[in-house]
């Protein structure tokens, strides 16, 4: 009786913004990347590059835009001619390979523009995390990321 007696008394003490934060529903807690979107100036040359050189799934294409599927997660390929290729790109796409040493002979087998250095992210007991990056015609850049076992 007397742990049944305390459990109340503790909730009774919390201060009040504790209460509010975990009643507030959280907005992306369950959420999924759906559909990410680049911007290219030459469709064609997307085209060839994400689906015939990188190997992707290409899903469908519609009024100047390509669908790839890239693990479930729909990337959005579309044609911008203002586009201009930026001086520092805002952001990087990676993605996961479960074999790295495999899909880097692949990816430099494909002429991409590869970007530095293989990285080491993290490194433990059972490997490292080592990612590469690259990027398309139009600057966008991309990165294959896996874990090297030891």
């Amino acid at each position: 009786m007397k742990g049944l007696l305390a459990i109340p008394l503790f909730l009774a003490v919390l201060p009040t913004t504790a209460t509010a934060q975990s009643s507030a529903a959280p907005v992306l807690s369950e959420a999924r990347f759906e559909q990410v979107a680049l911007t290219v100036t030459d469709i064609d040359a997307a085209r060839t590059f994400y689906r015939d050189r990188l190997g992707l799934r290409l899903m469908f294409e519609a009024n100047n835009m390509l669908f790839f599927d890239v693990g479930g997660t729909r990337l959005m390929i579309a044609r911008d001619e203002a586009r201009k290729r930026p001086e520092r790109p805002g952001g990087i796409l990676y993605f996961h390979v479960e074999d790295f040493a495999a899909a880097l002979v692949r990816l430099q087998g494909t002429r991409a523009t590869l970007v530095g250095a293989v990285e080491t992210v993290q490194t433990t007991g059972s490997g490292s995390l080592r990612l590469q990056q690259f990027e398309d015609a139009d600057g966008n850049m991309l990165a294959i990321m896996g874990f090297v076992p030891r």
